[in-house]
């Protein structure tokens, strides 16, 4: 929990945007049910026999308890290994502050918007309950139904997450998002709770407990991608937009692998490739005492990136108005956890606020990595801080940027691979600015190889199943980037190196820099696909920030829409204030609004300083959501795309509330109707889109005398409503 004091500064937005059931429903759209099922059926087996093992542990020791207290902690047996050994996990804390910049966000930040969490939900899966009548969660928190766990130090802590996460703005306290509210669970049988979570079309949850990492676990297990990492990579892969974040833990002086210390502490989820893995540091962003260190077994960055967990102020379970203070024991990788959560909440409502879409998993997680800020001990990404420390503030800058047709960042989900083979690629062209270019590609991976015993300890074999590379390339001047290489658990002091060829990272994110690059520019990225990878095409999230603003290579959009005309055609209108350099536009259309296809080619006009206006006619609309984009290709080659848009010419858009009837002898329009209401506006078109006459009508009749015999399309306004249909004369 942070205590913030603020002044007032005039600020931008003045709507809120949250995610509502209709947007939840797009969401699961998304989800491949063939998948979810063949995943849920993996899952219910793993959790089965996780039951079965327990039970057994149980039986056979008498003695033990499946949960327990132990120095104010709460413990549970969460799994039991393969050679019998009982796994433990607990809690991560050993409390907030507006290190993580989501400020930015608020009505007085710098992102100059109001971006609170208002209507977002978040998922909070800890040791306990949760008290909601504390003064900081009235009506913010909910504990789902069928949560048994209660114990004081388990309570204390999901009370203490769920404040950092969705605590009220009161008293000068409050959490990140203290606009959103969370749905509250306990540890027990997580995994099948959040498959329905994420089914429902929820985007963050988080997980601020983990193995004990003492003596009880495995030397083997430390850092290694065991079965729940598996697991959790299995629920995770059929899950476009879940992301969850997982508390890195806190065993760095007392872990129960004494060897490397310090380092190769990474268990269980935290280890898993899908999600984020959080590490904590203190309020001058120095490294904690705490925290634990990475990297896995097979060399991935791990943790993914660290925020503020030292001496954070949380609200209390027993005491509806009172709080921990901030005391150096309110301290933990479970409070870092719940802030980079939250931030990414905060996140997904900036972006849906300007793209009426919320961005995927594997964008989400690239963007805050890609926006993380070098700690300065370091040159690289490292097995202390990860990918760096969060910055909310420089990933909401990557948002805005984004959304601005010469914005300097493009953030791009790109649906198709080249092919595995190891040489074909897809290329990106762009336009680079003088003060340096990153790029960053991430990817949702399957479950790889789950490690166990048998393969001994600090087993480097990479669990990748899709293994991507890219290259960052200035033409002339020519430089060139490839992404950072793995670290070494046999070596994890040194930072990653930057890579000198393809396919040296085994992440399922990688990241490339340029430092010194040419102002105007012209540069690229390419891709390629290993031929170990699976040939079923995986989506890619690309990010690319240093790019230069209205370049010569440009054209203004100001208008990109798309209108029903009837059930089966789709009209596509756009509008450029002016052009430069500019070939054509090329729509293309998807059915999912992640697989493209062109359907037209446009010219355009060149170059142009006057407002110009394009059209298209989709003649091939069928009855559901269908998405459009254009393509903007430049004389010398280089392209960019707009945003998409949506059309959805079922019957719940256009509804007949007339019937349209061609008077041959009067030669008028007439629209008959079972009420008494009259159009107003009308547009009467060709078949192909071409506008022959509108106006006022305020009756029901048109006088349509000067057009020869075929067949048209009128459309019309009643009551706000815009209604179209064709009619022959």
């Amino acid at each position: 929990m942070k205590k913030i004091f603020t002044v007032s500064l005039l600020f931008l937005s003045l709507f809120s945007f949250g995610q509502t059931a209709e947007q939840r429903e797009v969401i699961q759209s998304f989800q491949d049910k063939n998948l979810n099922q063949q995943s849920y059926a993996e899952l219910r087996n793993i959790v089965l026999e996780k039951e079965i093992r327990i039970q057994n542990y149980l039986s056979n020791n008498p003695d033990k308890e499946k949960s327990f207290t132990k120095d104010g902690r709460p413990y549970l047996l969460y799994d039991v290994s393969k050679e019998g050994k009982p796994i433990y996990i607990t809690t991560k804390d050993v409390g907030q502050s507006t290190n993580s910049k989501s400020t930015s966000l608020y009505a007085t930040g710098s992102i100059g918007v109001n971006i609170t969490g208002t209507n977002m939900i978040a998922g909070v899966w800890d040791g306990g309950q949760v008290n909601a009548n504390h003064q900081s969660l009235t009506g913010q928190a909910v504990m789902q139904t069928g949560q048994a766990l209660s114990s004081n130090g388990g309570n204390n802590h999901q009370q203490a997450v769920t404040g950092i996460m969705v605590g009220k703005d009161i008293n000068n306290a409050r959490g990140i998002a203290y606009g959103a509210k969370s749905k509250n669970y306990d540890w027990d049988n997580d995994l099948t709770e959040m498959n329905a979570f994420a089914d429902s079309g929820y985007l963050i949850s988080n997980h601020s407990y983990g193995y004990s990492n003492d003596t009880s676990i495995a030397l083997w297990n430390f850092g290694a991608y065991d079965g729940q990492s598996k697991a959790w990579d299995i629920l995770l892969k059929t899950k476009p937009f879940y992301l969850p974040f997982v508390a890195g833990g806190n065993e760095q002086q007392s872990s129960g692998n004494p060897i490397p210390g310090g380092y190769d502490i990474i268990t269980g989820s935290s280890a898993s490739k899908n999600v984020v893995t959080v590490g904590a540091i203190n309020n001058d962003n120095t490294m904690s005492s705490y925290s634990n260190w990475g990297p896995t077994d097979d060399g991935r960055i791990k943790p993914d990136i660290v925020t503020l967990g030292t001496s954070i102020d949380v609200p209390l379970y027993a005491n509806d108005t009172g709080y921990t203070g901030n005391v150096s024991a309110s301290s933990g990788t479970s409070y870092a956890s719940p802030a980079a959560a939250a931030g990414a909440l905060l996140l997904q409502q900036y972006y849906f606020s300007l793209n009426n879409s919320y961005m995927k998993a594997s964008m989400l997680k690239a963007l805050l990595l890609h926006s993380a800020d070098d700690d300065t001990s370091n040159n690289g990404p490292d097995a202390k801080f990860g990918w760096g420390i969060l910055n909310i503030e420089k990933a909401a800058n990557i948002i805005k940027q984004n959304s601005l047709t010469n914005g300097t960042a493009k953030m791009l989900m790109i649906p198709t691979n080249p092919n595995n083979n190891d040489s074909d690629q897809i290329v990106n062209n762009y336009v680079f600015d003088q003060n340096g270019v990153r790029a960053s590609l991430g990817w949702i991976d399957d479950e790889g190889t789950e490690q166990t015993i048998a393969d001994g300890v600090n087993n480097n074999t990479s669990r990748l199943v899709y293994k991507f590379s890219m290259k960052l390339e200035q033409v002339l001047p020519a430089l060139a980037a490839f992404p950072y290489n793995n670290l070494s658990v046999t070596n994890p002091s040194v930072s990653a190196a930057a890579g000198t060829n393809w396919f040296q990272s085994g992440n399922n994110y990688l990241q490339a820099n340029l430092s010194n690059t040419t102002n105007n520019a012209t540069g690229k990225i390419s891709i390629r696909k290993s031929s170990t990878s699976p040939s079923t095409i995986r989506e890619l999230a690309l990010i690319v920030t240093g790019l230069k603003t209205n370049t010569p290579l440009s054209i203004n959009l100001t208008n990109f829409v798309a209108s029903c005309l009837d059930f089966n055609s789709v009209k596509i209108n756009w509008e450029t204030a002016s052009e430069n350099n500019c070939d054509r536009f090329e729509i293309e259309k998807s059915d999912d609004g992640a697989i493209y296809y062109k359907i037209e080619t446009v010219n355009s006009k060149h170059n142009s300083i006057a407002n110009q206006q394009y059209h298209f006619v989709d003649k091939n609309a069928v009855n559901k959501n269908i998405y459009y984009r254009l393509k903007i290709v430049y004389a010398n080659g280089l392209t960019e795309y707009s945003k998409s848009i949506s059309s959805n010419c079922n019957t719940g858009q256009i509804q007949q509330k007339y019937i349209v009837f061609y008077d041959k002898v009067n030669k008028k329009i007439r629209l008959i109707s079972n009420n008494d209401k009259l159009i107003n506006e009308y547009q009467i078109y060709t078949i192909d889109g071409k506008l022959l006459s509108s106006g006022s009508a305020h009756s029901n009749e048109i006088d349509f005398s000067f057009q020869p015999q075929n067949t048209y399309i009128i459309k019309y306004e009643v009551d706000n409503q815009i209604y179209s249909m064709k009619f022959l004369n």
